[in-house]
């Protein structure tokens, strides 16, 4: 008769002891995780000034070609002609700086990102950003328009071309 094999019987099944130490240490890992991460989106907001740097003055071109009730984008500002005349919007949401755009044919600015929208006279219509959009200086400077976005302005400043 065939000898029979002896079988190691393995490692040992875990105790509850060290099931607990493991799941321990695992929840403690990934509560300084998140902390960790937490704490790393807050010192970039705080290092960064609260939102992207403001660029220097954006030339927009000659004041024709823009009809009563409409806005062009120009990177980080946005040309917009209403009854009163023109006037600039930095195109830096409030929300978390995303850049919203124009959209003709919603009579609107949108952000991508969370979906604020904005009225062309920058005001707030919808979404999570607390305030509207920022109005800009405008001036005319060798018969082109330059924007200034790092120096706000009062909304019903207009400028006459």
């Amino acid at each position: 008769m065939p000898k029979a094999q002896a079988t190691s019987p393995g490692p040992p099944p875990p105790s509850r002891r060290g099931v607990l130490r493991l799941l321990y240490g695992a929840t403690w890992l990934a509560l300084v995780g998140a902390v960790g991460l937490g704490l790393g989106a807050v010192l970039r907001l705080v290092s960064s000034g609260g939102g992207p740097a403001q660029p220097g003055p954006v030339e927009l071109g000659p004041a024709q070609g823009l009809d009563v009730g409409q806005a062009s984008d120009h990177g980080p500002v946005a040309l917009v002609r209403d009854q009163g005349g023109y006037f600039a919007l930095s195109l830096v949401c409030p929300h978390l700086g995303c850049r919203p755009s124009w959209q003709q044919a919603q009579g609107r600015f949108l952000c991508p990102c969370h979906g604020s929208s904005f009225a062309l006279d920058g005001q707030r219509l919808s979404g999570p950003a607390p305030k509207g959009l920022s109005h800009v200086a405008l001036k005319i400077t060798g018969g082109k328009l330059v924007a200034y976005p790092g120096q706000p302005v009062d909304p019903a400043t207009r400028l006459e071309a």
